[in-house]
């Protein structure tokens, strides 16, 4: 039972590194849609400068809506997580581990961001275990506040796309 726990607690650390846009998901983005993202295959034998082999995990960002400086999920949100939750059940999906990564703008100090991706990847993990029987295991949440903004944090429109949570499957 230890060395389980110590897997989960040391991919908590792991850090990952992409060259590009996730998929965005949005009220229009199906379950199928989702499983097919989440279930690409890694990319292998790519490598950097340095010669150091990469290996690209499948992701998918969902924009998921949030009261101001609150982990609240929007109800407007609670459709498109419920599509991520049928897709997770899926028996292509069944046995996947997935991160939860949560993203801010840039707007309030670092430390604030930090700690306010950590509670809304909290609040979307929470989501899917109490509305879709999703065991903890299967769930690790990341925090990286403003630090991957994908978008420019210069507009209206930039900071909200850089407001999201992404599913990255690490299994």
């Amino acid at each position: 039972m230890i060395k389980p726990l110590c897997i989960i607690i040391s991919l908590c650390f792991y850090q990952f590194a992409w060259a590009d846009k996730p998929i965005m998901a949005d009220s229009e983005t199906s379950v199928t849609d989702i499983i097919q993202a989440l279930q690409k295959q890694k990319m292998r034998g790519y490598r950097d400068i340095d010669g150091i082999v990469e290996d690209e995990p499948p992701k998918i960002a969902a924009l998921i809506h949030f009261e101001i400086d609150s982990a609240i999920i929007f109800e407007d949100s609670k459709p498109l997580l419920n599509k991520f939750g049928q897709a997770l059940r899926s028996d292509e999906l069944a046995h996947s581990i997935l991160m939860i990564a949560g993203h801010t703008d840039n707007t309030g100090t670092q430390i604030h961001n930090l700690a306010l991706s950590y509670r809304r990847a909290e609040s979307v993990k929470n989501y899917l275990m109490e509305s879709y029987g999703l065991t903890e295991l299967r769930l690790i949440i990341r925090a990286y506040g403003e630090e991957q903004p994908i978008d420019s944090n210069e507009t209206v429109p930039g900071r909200a796309i850089n407001r999201r949570v992404e599913f990255i499957r690490i299994d």
